[in-house]
This record gives structure tokens, C-alpha cells and sequence, in this order.
């Protein structure tokens, strides 16, 4: 049957709250992006409270009007409606599985996010999964009537609601939950001989505005037993956190008439998840979430320069938290290159053909295929050891990116690295072979004049009312990672199948269309979650699949009328299950990636999670009229390790003694460690940009 066409539906559709120390106060936050690129280049934002906490970062949720076809036309307001709104969120991390790797890499999908080659050639097979905290069991599989004490390791609070009388609520849960209990105790806690834990997931606050705001939690992590340490980046038992996702939903009743209208279902309800803080939330990861959605749609795109652009100014920007990405080889150096010999023009001008075609044939042969046609780049060793010698690591140079894959498990396999997705990968061919469409008003001399063009596109096209929302989804979603999944920073590898989705369509082809411009850049998109009905929810919210998942197991949910599609099915808890526990561990250790080479050091996720930075010492070094302009050039290339803002330790893949000394500290240091922010500079001095990204900390207040 197919679904009614929503009358109004509620904005950002997939929204994203992100963990602070600091107040659940609207004054206090920063608030997710509603229009993407739009914070780029700001110089006045501080993300730190004046008393040094890390601001939480909330996301509001609006509810808009729609047309026939259920496209949104305008934002209603309290004037007219009485509005309710209802939020649930789970955290079902402790209730899943392990993670090992990407299970969907052993399942042949059809999309434009995976090559083929995964499955053809096994290049990373999908590892069997165990349950987290094993030890915990449904006795009812072994006892007639046995009590399931697996369900009390799901965190759900129930649904919480707010309105213009009751503005304001926390999202109040436990670990064990009690709520699975006929008593007013876990009796899982009780077993364990411990006192459940007060586990708050947020708190929801009605505007006056009538819309939403969500603030995610503290970033408290734990165990149940003070004496368990965080040993593992992404599974360790009897541990908490406060990450959580979930529904978010409307009542609305018109004042004139007493008409009311629900906004639950799939196409009108959204979705909200918390993740870990973005401590450098100006610098986009260079494959985004919208990247991928749009790649699961596995839809034909015009070939034009704004699709292939963005990422590579994001993978430009990343001078900024890599230094792999600022020295040589770099991408950053090849620009720098094509600008000092005047041929950076022809990263948007085809003519003259031969000069113009050697600039693009460069850049385009400096990136990995996603089809990893068996290229021998240097191995990462096995976690299990920190051997570097005699690896046999191959000639072949490292390509673009300078990033782990989904095979990070498996030493010699070519997607230990990550390629971008065949989506984008398609699109930087098509640039290469000059089949693309570029403004002719075009006439920029180095990345950022350019990106300032396309991030004016974003907030011109802001100034429709019909586009506004769905920019709202889009510029929440590019500011999320998009591959490769280890298991990521903030949502993972089901996200890249279309299963994942009630609808997923173009709605606009164009983010901006006048005379002067005509800007796709992907478009805009509607894109929904497949939200489970209340009535399903109460039938899969405890599904899991027995004491094992295999690849095996997700390849049959995919299939059609499949018994364990359930698995697509979203219910509060879904999103944030497949992510590490506690959720420091996995954001500790993803710093650098240690190879034979020294030029250049690989790194995980530093959009999000910086690697190497410009720390808050040396800009003021850059300021001080005492120190000579040569001097001021080495302060400025002389780049420290994001984790050192604070006192986690060393932490690098295969540094075994500091990173094991790092997951553990990231669970009290992650509130300490320096948040990279523009400032102006302004120095006049050749080599040393008028603007930089810095890393302030706690103690830079």
C-alpha cells in the first residue's frame, strides 16, 4: 500500500545532537547547522563555555506545511497550531553486538557506495560478530519461563513530551533499566550485586517559537564495576554511556477549526541521534553522510564541476587537523603547486585542452579506485602487533586518502585504505575526461575564493522557503562521516543501503537555479528513515539474531519479504547500536596510523577527531610584534598532536602502550581537549594565511 501523502512533515528530517559538559541551556550551545557551509569561515564562535566546559551542540526541529505532493512550503507557527511534541531514545549498545568489521562487506548490494570487488574478490570479509556482554542471558532459552535479563541492558526511558505547558523535560534513564522488571529494582543489578545507574539521555525543551530543541547528554561513561577498564576501542562489558537516537514526533491542533494532525509515521516523523563532540566542527570530512544517502539512491547525476568540488575542498581543509594533509605529499601541495604556476584555473577551465587536461589527469590519478584494482600501497600491521619490520609494505605510493578502510582488519587487502565512494569517484572521472558543466563567470585564484562562491549557492538557495528544510537535513548530514566504517565517529555502514529508507528521492535538482548559476551539487533531497509503527516497534524493539550475526544474516534481511528485515526497521536505539561502547574508546584511538614511511602519516577520522593542529600557544606566538616574520613561519608550521591539548598520552594505531593508555583516559580527558576554531590572522606575511584554524582547550579561556 502506498503511503498518504503527509499534509506536514517535521524538519531536519535526521537531525544530530552533539555530547558537551557544558548547560542544556539554549543560550549556553551551539546549534547544529541548518544551512550547510554556512559556519566555514566564521572567526568570532567559541565553542567552550566562558568557564571553559564543551558546549553541547543541539539540534531544533521544526514542522512544516506541505503541498500536494508532500513537498514542504512553509514553517507553521504558534499562532495557528497547538503543537506536542514527543521524543523516545534508546541506547542499545550494551544490548548488540560486537564490532569487528563492516558485516555488509560480504553482501553484494546495489548501490553506489560499494564496489563489487568487496564481495568478488573477498577483500574483507564480514566477521561474525558475538554478543556484547555475553555473560548476560535470556534464561528463558534455558528455563521455561526464565527470566530475559538481556532486555535491562537497553536504556530506554519511554516517550518524553513537551508543550507550552510543560516546556521542559530531562530524558531521565538507568543502566540496567528496571523498566523490563515487575519490581521498582533491575534484576539484573541485583544479580550483579550492583545499584543501577542513573543514565540521563538528554533533555527536550518546547521553544516559544513552538519548535523543538534537543540537547544531547553530559558524555558520561562507566562501568558497573569501578574497577573495569575501557581495554578495547569499541567493546567492553558491564560499560555505559549517554549516547542515544530515536523518534521524534508532533501533535498538532488547529486553533480555528480543532482540526488535529499526528506526525509519527515514516514520512512525517524524524529521527534524532546523539554523537560524540565534532572538535572541528568548520571542517567537513571529505566523504559526507549526504554523500552516501545520495549514492544509496543509486541515481544518474549530471556531470558539472559542483559535484566534484566539494570534496576536494573538504580534502583541501584538511591541512587543518592532518598533517599528512598540510606537508608533502599532500593534495594541499599539488593546489599550492597549480596556483604558484597560474594553471590553477584549470581546475574549472577546459581550455586550452592539453594544458587544462594534464591538470586534471594529476589530480584525478593521485586518488585510490574504489574498485581497488589489487595496487600494492604500504600495509598496516595487525592490531595485535606493532611489528613494523619486514612487512613487505610493497613500491607503490600511498594514493588519496590518506585514511583507513573498511579492511583495516585485514593487513595486505588494498581497502585497508579508504577510496572514495564509486559515486564521487564516477563524477571525478567524468571531470577529469572534461565532461562537466562550470559557470563561465568563473575566475578564482586559489580553493577559497571557490569555496566562498559555493558557499554563498548554499545560503542564497536558503532564501527559498520550499528549499530551506531539506538544506536543513543536508547540512546536518554533510557534517557526518561518511566511510570508511571502523565503525566511524558517529553512524555506520547500514546507513548506505537503501533498506535503511522509507523514502530517499531528489526533490530539487538544483540548489540554487538563476540566470547567473545553475548549481546541483547532488540537489536536495527528501530523505526519510524506515521508522518502525508503534505496532511493529513493540514486535522487533528486542530482535537481535541469537548469540552470533553473521554477513549471512544481513544478506537475508535485504532480501524481499525477508523474515529478518526487521534489522531496517528503525526503532529507538537503531542508529547509535552498531557504534564502540563507551564511546571515548573509540574516538581515542582513532589518531594517527603508523606506517614505514615518514611523509605522509595516515589518520583516521580527523574532520571530527583531529590528529595534528595549529594549538592556541602558537597563535599567540603569531600575534606577538616581537617575533620576526621567519620565526613566525616555522610557529605556524610547526604543528602538536590534537590529544596533547589535554593529558590523555600518546595515542597512535599501534602505539600499544600509549593507546591503551588513551582509551582509558579519553574517558575522563575528552571534555579537555582543544576545539579547532577560526580566527583571524592577518600578518601580511607570505606563507602564512590571513585566516587559521586553532585549537583552543579548556585552559585557553
Amino acid at each position: 500500500m502506498a503511503n498518504p501523502t503527509p499534509k506536514f512533515r517535521i524538519y531536519p528530517s535526521i537531525g544530530i545532537a552533539r555530547l558537551g559538559n557544558g548547560p542544556a541551556e539554549k543560550d549556553k550551545v551551539i546549534f547544529s547547522p541548518e544551512v550547510p557551509w554556512k559556519n566555514l569561515f566564521e572567526t568570532d564562535q567559541n565553542y567552550l563555555t566562558k568557564d571553559g566546559r564543551l558546549k553541547k551542540q543541539a539540534q531544533r526541529f521544526y514542522i512544516y506545511e506541505c503541498d500536494a505532493n508532500g513537498n514542504p512550503t512553509h514553517q507553521i507557527n504558534t499562532a495557528d497550531y497547538d503543537i506536542e511534541w514527543s521524543v523516545e531514545v534508546a541506547n542499545k549498545k550494551p544490548f548488540w553486538y560486537d564490532f569487528n568489521n563492516s558485516l555488509d562487506l560480504s553482501v553484494l548490494a546495489h548501490n553506489q557506495n560499494l564496489s563489487p570487488n568487496f564481495v568478488k574478490d573477498k577483500l574483507a570479509p564480514g566477521i561474525s560478530a558475538e554478543r556484547r556482554n555475553p555473560n548476560v542471558l535470556n534464561q528463558g532459552l534455558r528455563v521455561e519461563g526464565g527470566y530475559d535479563y538481556r532486555k535491562e541492558l537497553v536504556n530506554h526511558p519511554g516517550i518524553v513530551s513537551v508543550d507550552e505547558r510543560a516546556k521542559r523535560k530531562e530524558i531521565k534513564g538507568e543502566f540496567p533499566s528496571s523498566q523490563m522488571s515487575k519490581s521498582a529494582f533491575s534484576m539484573l543489578a541485583k544479580r550483579m550485586n550492583v545499584d543501577s545507574r542513573p543514565v540521563n539521555l538528554g533533555t527536550v525543551e518546547y521553544d516559544d517559537d513552538g519548535t523543538l530543541i534537543f540537547y544531547g547528554a553530559d558524555g558520561i561513561s562507566a562501568a558497573l564495576n569501578p574497577s573495569d577498564l575501557n581495554t578495547d576501542f569499541a567493546d567492553n562489558s558491564n560499560w555505559y554511556d549517554d549516547i542515544c537516537d530515536g523518534r521524534v514526533t508532533a501533535s498538532i491542533r488547529k486553533k480555528d477549526s480543532g482540526e488535529k494532525f499526528e506526525l509519527d509515521d515514516a514520512n512525517s516523523a524524524a529521527w534524532v541521534a546523539s554523537a560524540p563532540p565534532d572538535y572541528a566542527p568548520q571542517i567537513q570530512p571529505l566523504s559526507t553522510m549526504y554523500d552516501l544517502i545520495t549514492g544509496a539512491a543509486n541515481e544518474e547525476h549530471a556531470s558539472e564541476l559542483a559535484t566534484v568540488f566539494p570534496m576536494m575542498y573538504r580534502l583541501y581543509r584538511m591541512q587543518w587537523v592532518n598533517l599528512g594533509d598540510f606537508l608533502a605529499p599532500s593534495f594541499k601541495e599539488t593546489i599550492d603547486e597549480l596556483i604558484a604556476n597560474d594553471t590553477f584555473k584549470y581546475i574549472y577551465k577546459k581550455e586550452p585542452k592539453a594544458e587544462a587536461d594534464a591538470v586534471r589527469e594529476k589530480i584525478f590519478n593521485m586518488f585510490r579506485d574504489p574498485a581497488y584494482k589489487m595496487s600494492n600501497e604500504p600495509i598496516i600491521p595487525s592490531k595485535n602487533t606493532t611489528d613494523l619490520v619486514n612487512r613487505g609494505s610493497g613500491t607503490d605510493e600511498l594514493k588519496l586518502p590518506y585514511y583507513p578502510g573498511d579492511a583495516i582488519d585485514y593487513p595486505g587487502s588494498p581497502a585497508q585504505w579508504f577510496a572514495i565512494p564509486p559515486m564521487l569517484y564516477e563524477q571525478l572521472r567524468k571531470w577529469r575526461d572534461g565532461d562537466f558543466f562550470t559557470p563561465e563567470s568563473f575566475n578564482f585564484k586559489n580553493m577559497d575564493e571557490m569555496g566562498a562562491f559555493y558557499r554563498q549557492q548554499f545560503l542564497d538557495s536558503a532564501n527559498d522557503e520550499a528549499r530551506k528544510p531539506l538544506l536543513m537535513t543536508r547540512a546536518v548530514l554533510e557534517t557526518l562521516y561518511g566511510g570508511g566504517f571502523h565503525p566511524g565517529v558517529e553512524l555506520t555502514w547500514p546507513m548506505r543501503h537503501e533498506q535503511m529508507y522509507a523514502e530517499n528521492s531528489e526533490t530539487f535538482k538544483l540548489i540554487v537555479d538563476n540566470s547567473m548559476n545553475r548549481i546541483g551539487a547532488y540537489g536536495l533531497r527528501e530523505v526519510r528513515l524506515n521508522i518502525a509503527s508503534k505496532e511493529e516497534q513493540e514486535k522487533i524493539f528486542y530482535n537481535d539474531f541469537g548469540f552470533s550475526m553473521t554477513a549471512e544474516d544481513v544478506r537475508k534481511s535485504m532480501e524481499s519479504g525477508s523474515p529478518e528485515s526487521w534489522l531496517w526497521k528503525a526503532t529507538p536505539g537503531d542508529l547509535t547500536k552498531w557504534m564502540g561502547i563507551p564511546w571515548q574508546s573509540d574516538a581515542g584511538s582513532c589518531q594517527a596510523v603508523y606506517v614505514e614511511k615518514q611523509y605522509p602519516v595516515p589518520s583516521w577520522w580527523a574532520a571530527n577527531l583531529p590528529v595534528h593542529v595549529l594549538p592556541a600557544d602558537s597563535y599567540h606566538k603569531l600575534l606577538d610584534p616581537t617575533i620576526t616574520d621567519d620565526t613566525k613561519r616555522n610557529i605556524y608550521a610547526n604543528r602538536l598532536e590534537w590529544l596533547h591539548t589535554a593529558s590523555t598520552g600518546f595515542i597512535g594505531y599501534h602505539a600499544e602502550g600509549g593507546y591503551m593508555n588513551g582509551l582509558i583516559n579519553m574517558v575522563y580527558q575528552w571534555k579537555d581537549i582543544g576545539v579547532v576554531t577560526g580566527r583571524k590572522l592577518d600578518l601580511n606575511i607570505d606563507g602564512i594565511p590571513d585566516m587559521v584554524y586553532v585549537a583552543f582547550d579548556a585552559n585557553d579561556n
